[in-house]
């Protein structure tokens, strides 16, 4: 162990490796608010691979690796952040692993941020990456059982400041250990991350002891008392996510295989509890492009959370310069108003042009955009039927032998026209449907009848012609039944 690291060392804290990001559909199948999100949570994290207690101390040179270079342990009771130099520091050793301890920086051990014995050493919460950290051991030790709170009259503080004595906090009185400010988000989200992973067993552990009972409820949700429940919420909102417990979701991940969904998705803290939010803009991601012509697109977005309010606005923006501003270009509003895919229509638009758009959402606390996304209009060739089976010019419709009557649908969908069709059938046995079809209903596809009704034995014949808006030639189809 190293005390008083000099600035030169302290230089490589912050150096990140490259670490991985949230698998791809990994919270697809996160619905909901309340006790039914906890619980969808906890059937996408549950099940994860269980350690080994001694494999613990190996596993914290990728989890809790202050410099990013297998050196110095990252402890939270301990540390001090921008602090030159470090009340003291270890390093990955075995000689720096607790034994015994007389006093702070004699060595470290593996610190069960709810204490085990809420839980009775019980596994696989015992060996759970995502609940027990390296620290310092004495501190470990005086912090005991006792809750996390916040302290008033410190009866004992530590040398980075974490402080154990009465409860301060409304709600409860008794002895509480207050870690720093920067790393209380760290430990909220860790005991929301029990909350989820155990609520299959967390009910019970209120009545292993008093420190527990003061802390939990004998329920699966909302499973701590309001005091701290409260608590934990306003921890989140004053310490938000870091890039340390970024790196550390993604570590933990690479060995147990699975994650703390309330450092992925930190707005879950409120969908499901209601705490921990205060002005959150919505969230919203995957712009998407779809069905796009020479002057049209159907572009979109994904809500994924409302944030803390209802959605107000949702839509598009979108423009030909590369890389726009937030809130710059031409907006199309839309309808959406909670979480789940949408898409608005875009018309206007100029043909054979790169076009980049963001899809956005706005609530009471602001607008949230997702990334830019691009694509291009399609060149104008004229106008042309392009889709349905009317497009090979020339081709035969064949009703074969009819008794009476008979219907054949053609299917008409066609890009740039210049105005409406018209609809022209000969041969005294054959009938359109229409006789006009307009240029909206032909760009969305029209399904057109042709009725064969014949009135003499033998073969009949006629034409089926679909000319103006542009096209040019006209659409010829030949027609012929037999009675």
């Amino acid at each position: 162990m190293i005390k008083n690291i000099t600035a030169f060392f302290l230089l490589f804290i912050g150096l990140a490796s490259a670490k991985a990001a949230i698998p791809s559909g990994y919270y697809d199948s996160a619905t909901g608010t309340g006790a039914t999100l906890k619980t969808s949570l906890f059937n996408i994290i549950k099940g994860h691979t269980q350690q080994d207690y001694d494999d613990l101390y190996k596993a914290y040179k990728t989890t809790d690796d202050v410099n990013n270079a297998g050196t110095y342990v990252w402890d939270m009771y301990s540390d001090i952040p921008g602090s030159t130099p470090e009340p003291y520091l270890y390093q990955f050793t075995s000689g720096d692993q607790c034994g015994t301890y007389n006093s702070e920086a004699d060595c470290y051990n593996r610190e069960h941020s709810m204490p085990s014995s809420w839980f009775k050493d019980a596994t696989p919460m015992y060996t759970d990456l995502f609940l027990v950290y390296p620290t310092d051991g004495y501190v470990n030790n005086r912090r005991s059982n006792y809750p996390f709170g916040t302290v008033g009259a410190a009866d004992w503080t530590s040398l980075n400041g974490s402080k154990l004595g009465d409860c301060s906090y409304p709600g409860y009185s008794g002895t509480v250990f207050e870690p720093i400010d920067e790393y209380k988000g760290d430990f909220a989200r860790t005991y929301f991350y029990l909350a989820t992973r155990y609520e299959n067993v967390i009910a019970g552990w209120y009545a292993n002891n008093s420190e527990a009972d003061a802390v939990l409820q004998n329920n699966a949700f909302p499973v701590f008392e309001p005091w701290f429940l409260n608590m934990l919420g306003e921890w989140c909102v004053a310490d938000p996510v870091s890039q340390k417990e970024i790196d550390r979701n993604d570590a933990v991940y690479a060995i147990q295989q699975n994650r703390n969904p309330y450092i992925d998705h930190p707005e879950y803290v409120y969908s499901v509890w209601g705490v921990g939010a205060t002005n959150m803009k919505p969230t919203i991601t995957t712009p998407t492009s779809a069905d796009i012509t020479s002057s049209t697109a159907k572009l979109g977005g994904n809500i994924t959370s409302t944030g803390t309010g209802s959605i107000t606005e949702s839509g598009i923006y979108y423009s030909t310069t590369n890389g726009f501003a937030d809130g710059a270009g031409t907006k199309v509003t839309g309808t959406a108003t909670t979480t789940g895919a949408f898409t608005v229509a875009v018309s206007g638009l100029t043909a054979a042009t790169p076009y980049y758009y963001k899809a956005f959402a706005t609530n009471g606390s602001g607008t949230a955009y997702t990334t830019q996304g691009s694509f291009s209009t399609a060149t104008v060739t004229g106008a042309a039927i392009n889709v349905g089976n009317v497009v090979n010019s020339g081709a035969i419709l064949d009703f074969g032998t009819v008794t009476s009557t008979a219907i054949k649908g053609l299917l008409v969908k066609t890009t740039d026209l210049t105005g409406d069709l018209t609809v022209t059938v000969t041969g005294a046995a054959f009938s359109p449907s229409v006789t006009t079809i307009s240029s909206a209903a032909a760009n969305n596809g029209f399904n057109l009848e042709i009725t064969f009704t014949p009135t003499v034995s033998g073969l009949s014949t006629g034409s089926l012609s679909i000319s103006g808006g542009g096209l040019s030639p006209a659409y010829t189809v030949s027609l012929k039944g037999t009675k």
